[in-house]
């Protein structure tokens, strides 16, 4: 059965190490990325020192150390030591669900190191989305401290420096390390470009001025896949909009001016319909976001322009307003006369238009029969 400390106890020092293995998956709409990790532990168990002449010489020992929900009765398994109290704050689902299962390493000097292998669902803050898809930089911060030991129980340190990665960066050398042939990615749109490790003490208010030593992972990585984004969202909208403005050069006769410019704007919607499965819905103005708008702007006023030529272009009316509307016009007019030759003019225009507009609306009906 696994025992706890006591509060009598000296403060048990922890040193964490964070080895990035791999990046598995980066969602930027859900603010996801899925890691492949080693994590790592060392510390001090005073209980755990032993005589290795009075056990045959044995040096070291594994301990069994649970880290995983027994389903069958809702209980973890049991561990044959105490372990520390440390996890990251910001996952999507718990170490216990995510981290395999593995021994505790000890010494008999009481030193021990716990290893395990697994993949962190972290929920990002990520930052330089703002330039997506020129994003070629994001950073994800990672915390990872005590849950119910603050500092007085638990210290917090780095092991090691903290981190390991198979960084892409010119100037890391991490071919002493990481030595595994299927270490890193290939053929992905995300590559772990470098990570750092800081400790820091909070303070929080329901735990009065006791230092909580936290962990700070920055988790930088790069995309790969510049063209990719620029074929698919870059290109297709540019087409659109030098195709809108090339209906300026159809003439008005053509009847598949004002469709062209319909089939424009639409395929413009469906652009857009595909950038919102890639990108969150927020608040912050992102650059995608303005150059789509640019687009769909140049293609409305495309359409917009293509009707206007076109419904100057087959009126044949004088006045550019409706009858319905020319007439309270002529009429006022009518009434500020103040001679008789005024007056014969206005209603001679007021004649000219009403019979111009019946002589319309027959032509129409004749031309509807045949």
């Amino acid at each position: 059965m696994a025992t706890t400390l006591s509060s009598r106890q000296q403060q048990v020092r922890v040193l964490v190490n964070l080895r990035v293995f791999k990046v598995v998956g980066v969602s930027a709409a859900s603010s996801h990325m899925l890691l492949k990790v080693w994590f790592r532990q060392s510390w001090t168990d005073p209980r755990l020192v032993w005589s290795p002449g009075d056990y045959d010489n044995v040096t070291s020992a594994y301990f069994r150390a649970a880290s995983r929900y027994d389903g069958a009765s809702n209980n973890r398994g049991v561990n044959e030591i105490w372990l520390p109290d440390i996890r990251p704050y910001n996952l999507g689902e718990g170490f216990e669900d995510t981290l395999q299962p593995s021994d505790v390493l000890v010494n008999h000097t009481g030193g021990a190191f716990w290893s395990r292998p697994g993949v962190m669902d972290v929920l990002c803050k990520f930052d330089g989305l703002a330039r997506f898809p020129f994003d070629h930089k994001l950073t994800c911060p990672i915390d990872v401290g005590g849950w119910m030991l603050d500092g007085q129980r638990q210290r917090v340190g780095l092991l090691d420096g903290g981190y390991e990665g198979d960084f892409v960066e010119d100037d890391v050398d991490s071919s002493a390390t990481l030595v595994e042939a299927s270490a890193g990615s290939s053929f992905t749109e995300w590559d772990l470009l470098s990570l750092s490790a800081v400790v820091r003490n909070l303070t929080y208010v329901c735990c009065g001025d006791d230092p909580w030593p936290v962990v700070l992972y920055e988790v930088t990585i790069r995309r790969n896949a510049s063209f990719f984004y620029f074929y698919v969202l870059i290109f297709p909208p540019t087409t659109l909009a030098i195709l809108a403005i090339s209906v300026f050069f159809v003439s008005p006769a053509v009847g598949e001016r004002l469709s062209f410019g319909v089939t424009l704007v639409v395929a413009s919607q469906f652009g857009k319909l595909v950038v919102m499965q890639l990108m969150p819905i927020c608040s912050e103005l992102l650059w995608v976001d303005v150059f789509l708008l640019i687009n769909e702007l140049v293609t409305l006023l495309s359409l917009l322009e293509s009707t206007l030529v076109l419904f100057l272009h087959h009126y044949e009316s004088d006045s550019l307003l409706p009858s319905w509307l020319a007439a309270p016009r002529i009429l006022r007019s009518l009434a500020a006369c103040e001679t008789a030759d005024e007056r014969e003019s206005v209603l001679t225009l007021l004649f000219t238009r009403i019979r111009h507009a019946a002589e319309t609306a027959v032509a129409a009906e004749k031309k509807a029969r045949r």
